[in-house]
């Protein structure tokens, strides 16, 4: 609390100052962060960092036109000749009449505890941090002769956030965030034929692991079962062949569930839309998805890592709706994409908080079990998910699902559809989250995507 005081008068000073060098409005953002973080590799620390970082962000505006200042020193006799030489060169700034401050009736601190701070910060040592990761590794290298550790982690932080504004809203909140990690690599030895007939090995490698993150120490996964994943999810891919090219029903792994929700949650964002760069522009109030299918951000769930009391204008974080039964209910809004497409803010500005998408009824076996010939998908790459057109293709692996079981590994694939296919084609939801992120999004299945292999 001594550090989040400290940097709400240093905010309030900055406002005070700006004002009498005669600025209009002011909004200003101060971070104060500590962090750790010890990796080990082959029984030996790879890295160690120990570091506090502090950043002042301020925004200046006097009759519509305005300018911005970013700096690492957050002391005042180094910002005021910065904040005096903005204020000086904003008249020869263009105006921008959609830029304002937020409505101070929509600002204000959510009456909850969100449980982000754990009180235990303070008391683990540096010591211990180190032996967190090495024991991690000695498990690792216990567990299976067939892998070998490519590296395990551990890693803090504790982070101090104020915001304020010439509308005089003052907050801030501290939030701590704990990591425990590991990453293997197994060799993957195949044959094949070459132009002689000769048999060759292929060398490959195959990598994957686990890692566990929580804002408080004492939920950190437990180290054993953190490596009792990472070696099956490493082992699965073992043998992995190219899958012929077809059109199949696909289960997305929670991990996968998670990237594909972020994407619209990138196509529901103000920003996006007023520059009309996503597909589910001028869809509000219209049928999208499956009717099963409903999506919100809250960012009132204690404990969860999307959590606020407000957003990073003071704009007091509310839950939000965004689909409800399929249908496209709201927008994700800043002041500024709010006062651009003519409606109010939604409490979003810096992004989404907790997006969840509402839990199913089948356990991921049951999902698996639906399929008679598909796709379980465990990792996407390449950029090819465009929320502007709306178009969907990434490079993939996954294990293919024969007569409702887990059969052979495949990569070197991709699969294709587009978005608006994808959400009305969503038919069977998971009832298990992971919740390592700030997107909570279960297991689900698609009934068709085009797979493009062999």
């Amino acid at each position: 609390m001594i550090m989040l005081d400290k940097h709400k008068n240093i905010a309030k000073d900055i406002i005070d100052m700006s004002h009498e060098f005669g600025a209009d409005k002011v909004s200003v953002s101060l971070a104060n962060s500590t962090s750790f973080q010890v990796d080990v590799r082959e029984n030996k620390i790879e890295s160690l960092q120990e570091s506090v970082s502090s950043g002042v962000h301020l925004t200046i505006s006097i009759k519509k036109r305005r300018s911005t200042i970013s700096s690492n020193d957050l002391r005042l006799e180094t910002l005021a000749p910065l904040i005096r030489s903005t204020i000086d060169t904003i008249p020869y700034m263009g105006e921008d009449e959609f830029y304002s401050l937020p409505d101070p009736k929509l600002q204000g601190r959510a009456k909850a505890d969100l449980e982000f701070l754990d009180p235990d910060f303070d008391k683990i040592t540096s010591e211990d941090k180190i032996k967190f990761s090495f024991e991690l590794e000695h498990l690792s290298l216990k567990s299976d002769e067939r892998l070998r550790t490519e590296q395990t982690f551990y890693s803090d932080s504790i982070s101090h956030i104020v915001h304020a504004d010439s509308n005089g809203f003052l907050e801030g909140e501290t939030k701590t965030l704990f990591s425990l990690g590991v990453s293997m690599v197994a060799d993957d030895s195949q044959t094949t034929a070459n132009e002689k007939g000769q048999t060759e090995n292929i060398g490959r490698k195959q990598t994957d692991g686990w890692y566990s993150a929580t804002r408080f120490h004492k939920k950190l996964t437990p180290a054993n079962e953190i490596v009792e994943k990472a070696c099956h999810r490493t082992l699965r891919k073992l043998g992995a062949i190219k899958p012929s090219s077809q059109e199949v029903p696909v289960i997305f792994s929670a991990e996968m569930a998670q990237s594909f929700f972020g994407k619209i949650a990138s196509a529901l964002m103000g920003e996006n839309l007023f520059r009309k760069q996503s597909f589910l522009l001028n869809h509000l109030n219209e049928s999208i998805a499956d009717s099963k299918l409903n999506l919100i951000d809250n960012p009132l769930l204690p404990g969860k890592l999307g959590s606020r009391h407000f957003d990073s204008e003071g704009v007091e974080a509310k839950p939000l709706v965004l689909i409800e039964n399929g249908i496209l209910k709201n927008y994700m809004l800043s002041t500024y994409s709010a006062n651009k497409m003519g409606m109010t803010s939604s409490g979003h500005s810096g992004g989404i908080s907790n997006l969840m998408l509402d839990l199913g009824n089948y356990t991921e076996e049951e999902l698996i079990a639906s399929v008679k010939n598909g796709l379980y998908l465990t990792h996407m790459s390449g950029q090819g998910a465009n929320i502007v057109t709306g178009d969907f293709s990434r490079g993939a692996q996954g294990i293919w699902i024969r007569d409702g079981k887990l059969a052979e590994s495949v990569n070197e694939f991709t699969i294709a559809g587009t978005f608006p296919d994808m959400l009305k084609n969503l038919s069977m939801i998971g009832n298990e989250l992971d919740e390592r992120s700030s997107i909570l999004t279960p297991a689900f299945k698609i009934n068709k995507l085009v797979v493009s292999g062999t």
